[in-house]
């Protein structure tokens, strides 16, 4: 199973106002507003792992939540215009909501790499089950 890291790893820190803090950085209305990067190395390393950028997908969660999330912006990987981000399709802050939940931080709370630390997991390990189904590992 493939992992999709939840902090940046140039900066081995979890982004201020990216990522699982989408709704820290201005223009959102819910500080919980959060994505899931779709880094170059997991696209290099894992072609054709999702459908193309705008395209819906089913994440299935190891505790049996069930998310709709669409692959959102782009980012051009060798000529190829890839998806750039999953988030919760419509509310963006459904995800956002769920991972702090698991993580157990209040929903407005920023996310800070010791919370990751403390949930002992950093990353998501995914997996495709078949058509736009996909299950999320974060136990």
């Amino acid at each position: 199973m493939p992992d999709l890291e939840l902090y940046s790893i140039k900066y081995n820190t979890v982004q201020q106002q990216a990522g699982l803090n989408w709704g820290f950085s201005y223009g959102h209305t819910c500080l919980a507003d959060a994505y899931i990067a779709l880094t170059t190395h997991f696209l290099r390393s894992n072609p054709n792992f999702f459908p193309s950028q705008g395209s819906p997908i089913i994440t299935e969660w190891d505790d049996g939540t069930v998310i709709q999330c669409l692959l959102e912006g782009t980012q051009e990987i060798n000529g190829i215009v890839c998806p750039k981000q999953i988030s919760s399709d419509g509310d963006k802050s459904t995800l956002g909501y769920y991972l702090r939940r698991r993580i157990g931080v209040s929903p407005n709370d920023r996310i800070v790499m010791s919370d990751l630390t403390n949930y002992r997991r950093n990353y998501v390990s995914v997996s495709y089950i078949e058509g736009n189904r996909h299950y999320f590992d974060f136990h």
